[in-house]
């Protein structure tokens, strides 16, 4: 500061008056515009603020001083102002330099004493960081363990499709540990900033220290489990094409826990299964069964249909059986019933447990002899999303014990569209039960299940019909929709108004929906401001600006996990929208951030020959992406030429997969010559032109290979594909 305003003349710079001139240093455009928001100082006082015109701390000491916020003897309607907009490192300077100017030490007591408090509450917040820091990092020691295992050389077909499923598996988890390490690391370090004045240097250098340990360790083990990835495909697709597949026998299993996966393959399914049986006739005993995605349905004779096609028989000396299902599937109840029924003929089944589906009731009279067993075996039946039992007298659900809602709550709920409406039901009652007493729900995810919400703002309304209330212990809801919804500004202004009420939601988070380029001003109240509150919108990379109501690009964590879920480009929304889009790609691919995908669904116009840009149906231009994983092209039922073809491959040559779906090719492309590095950079070319065929492109002959099959396909069986295709989409 130059020098001091006419209010503040040189005779005044001691005491009060210099205490005004150090506040003015002190409060910067963000503190003014909080206080100006929270003490509802005139709009045109804070357009001034806004325009750049005035010295922003000058004029909001003047204004203070004109409204009697602040005395020569009184500034605790400034410092409560502050740590109410959360900005406690700053109400401790200001406390700190008035004291220093003023003879009134005494009135600065109180506050002092609640400095001591505040700081006391910042260190235990830190230790708490800085647990969660620690414990990904040894969750990242773990997976690297895992990784750090060689990778075979000059093993068989069996041993290789094998260790690569391991490896994609491991992929997997890092991949869900990384998003889940950025959504520490931006809570950690917006946490530092704000509280920097309390914390000491040694505790604010460890704290970086971890910050910088886990990004380092994520991103080698990143980049060592592509490389790998890499090296086990290659292995996999000389001995394709040098030698016949060799089998081999199947490892041994640990008896201890025993999981049959979607993903492991026919013969690994008939290894268990065999292994289960010998255990069984021999009474090992097996304390726990996981079917992994792998239930299909209930054999005729009470067994198993397991999803590759096996039958898995009755095995007695299982003792708990988990049924994992893929994500929101419903089972009916003449599934349960059955599943339960597996078991009946011992009393060694002692729980059932199941997650990610949707169950019934047992009170008709049908199960009765179903809930009798039960009974007889004492055995128990837990519902973990919804964290209920089943009453084996009366056939109804009922809330385990509150244990078990904490660990829920811990990982997170999600609600499923297809779910029953009795279940939403259930869901509802937990979270209600979780608010009344005060249990952290770290998450609610809506997927496909949001409806509306009412004009009032006081309820969402899900598919189901079901309501749900403001919910005070949720920290983030995530609303998954349709792809491509438009939620139009008034229906996001209710949706502000939802969140407003809930007590500690500190983000609401869209997916796969188009937004609105603004909001009204009166949605978005002045402690929805002061909290920072969060309007993410994952889908493009960006948040909503809460004071001048405009989207902007999102802080690089949330951007690197926008791109790891991958960005869909969709045809029915607006340019608006697909220009964020381009501006999210465009700050990736400058900060060398991987874009797992690129999926037009719909969008794709053409290739623009001179730039080699990808021109969108909306106007809009996708330019090179030098940081891009996969292409997809997702053209509902068009037709693409040899020039789209030949401009999409030349667009993503840097690429590791090009996919082509529910589009049709022509016979033509066979001939295409692919340049010589693709050859060697493990590039891949995958066509669905139909719902149960993936064709891969041979780069060397040019013919497509059924991917399952490794059969040539012929001109014929093109033309017959060609005519189906016509007469569905036509």
């Amino acid at each position: 500061m130059d020098r001091p305003s006419s209010g503040m003349k040189n005779r005044d710079l001691e005491g009060f008056g210099l205490f005004k001139l150090q506040l003015a240093d002190l409060l910067n455009y963000n503190a003014s515009i909080r206080l100006a928001t929270i003490w509802n100082y005139p709009s045109a006082f804070r357009d001034s603020l806004r325009s750049g015109n005035a010295d922003v701390g000058l004029s909001m000491v003047e204004k203070m001083v004109e409204r009697g916020d602040i005395t020569s003897d009184d500034i605790s309607t400034l410092t409560d102002a502050l740590r109410k907009c959360e900005l406690n490192g700053v109400a401790t300077e200001v406390e700190k330099i008035f004291g220093e100017n003023s003879s009134q030490a005494d009135l600065i007591q109180p506050e002092t004493n609640r400095q001591s408090e505040d700081e006391k509450e910042a260190m235990r917040q830190c230790a708490e960081h800085d647990n969660a820091l620690s414990t990904l990092l040894q969750a990242t020691e773990e997976l690297g363990r895992k990784l750090e295992v060689p990778t075979p050389t000059g093993s068989g077909m069996n041993t290789l499709t094998k260790h690569r499923r391991e490896r994609k598996e491991v992929e997997q988890e890092l991949l869900h540990l990384k998003s889940s390490s950025l959504e520490s690391i931006d809570t950690t370090e917006a946490f530092i900033h704000e509280n920097q004045p309390y914390l000491s240097a040694l505790q604010h250098s460890e704290t970086r220290n971890r910050i910088r340990q886990l990004r380092k360790s994520l991103d080698r083990l990143m980049e060592l489990s592509r490389k790998q990835l890499e090296d086990l495909t290659d292995q996999l697709l000389k001995l394709r094409t040098e030698s016949p597949p060799q089998v081999e026998a199947m490892e041994p299993i640990d008896l201890d826990c025993v999981t049959i996966e979607a993903t492991d393959s026919n013969g690994k399914h008939q290894s268990i299964i065999d292994q289960l049986k010998q255990a069984s006739d021999k009474g090992s005993p097996i304390p726990m069964l996981i079917l992994d995605r792998t239930f299909a349905t209930i054999h005729e004779n009470g067994n198993i249909n397991l999803s590759s096609g096996l039958i898995l028989p009755f095995i007695s000396t299982v003792a708990v059986l988990v049924v994992r299902t893929e994500e929101g599937r419903v089972l009916s109840e003449a599934e349960f019933s059955g599943l339960l029924k597996y078991g009946s003929k011992s009393t060694r089944i002692q729980e059932y447990s199941f997650q990610h589906c949707d169950l019934p009731s047992l009170a008709g009279t049908s199960s009765r002899e179903v809930l009798k067993e039960l009974r007889e075996r004492g055995a128990k039946v837990e519902w973990v999303d919804t964290t209920h039992c089943l009453n084996t007298s009366s056939g109804f659900w009922e809330m385990d014990n509150i244990d078990e809602i904490r660990k829920l709550g811990a990982l997170g709920v999600a609600m499923y569209r297809r779910w029953r409406k009795e279940s939403h039901a259930l869901q509802i009652k937990m979270l209600q039960f979780a608010s009344e007493n005060k249990i952290p729900v770290k998450h609610l995810r809506l997927d496909l299940c949001y409806r509306s919400v009412t004009p009032d703002g006081t309820k969402l309304i899900l598919q189901s019909g079901q309501t749900l209330s403001a919910l005070s212990s949720v920290k983030m809801i995530n609303i998954v929709t349709e792809d491509g919804r438009k939620i139009p500004e008034v229906e996001l202004s209710q949706l502000l108004m939802y969140a407003d009420q809930s007590q500690n939601l500190k983000e609401l988070r869209f997916q796969c929906c188009e937004l609105p380029p603004t909001v009204s001003a009166s949605t978005i109240s002045s402690e929805m401001k002061s909290k920072n509150f969060k309007v993410s919108w994952r889908t493009t990379g960006h948040r909503l600006n809460l004071h001048d109501r405009t989207w902007g690009i999102d802080d690089i964590n949330n951007i690197r996990v926008s791109c790891d879920l991958g960005i869909p480009i969709y045809k029915q929304c607006s340019s608006h929208m697909h220009k964020l889009q381009m501006h999210l790609l465009t700050v990736a691919s400058q900060n060398h951030i991987p874009i797992a995908l690129i999926n037009l669904v719909g969008s794709y116009s053409a290739v623009d020959v001179t730039t080699g840009s990808i021109i969108l149906e909306s106007g809009v231009v996708l330019p090179r992406v030098s940081s891009l994983r996969e292409l997809a092209i997702n053209a509902w039922g068009s037709e693409l030429t040899a020039e789209d073809f030949d401009g999409l491959v030349s667009y993503s040559s840097q690429c590791a997969e090009l996919y082509f779906y529910r589009c049709f090719l022509p016979w033509s492309v066979t001939t295409y010559r692919f340049p010589a590095h693709l050859h060697s950079a493990n590039f891949q070319v995958l066509w669905k032109p139909e719902d149960k065929k993936v064709f891969t492109m041979d780069l060397v002959s040019g013919r497509w290979v059924n991917k399952e099959t490794k059969v040539s396909l012929t001109e014929r069986e093109y033309q017959d594909m060609l005519i189906r295709f016509r007469l569905k989409w036509k």
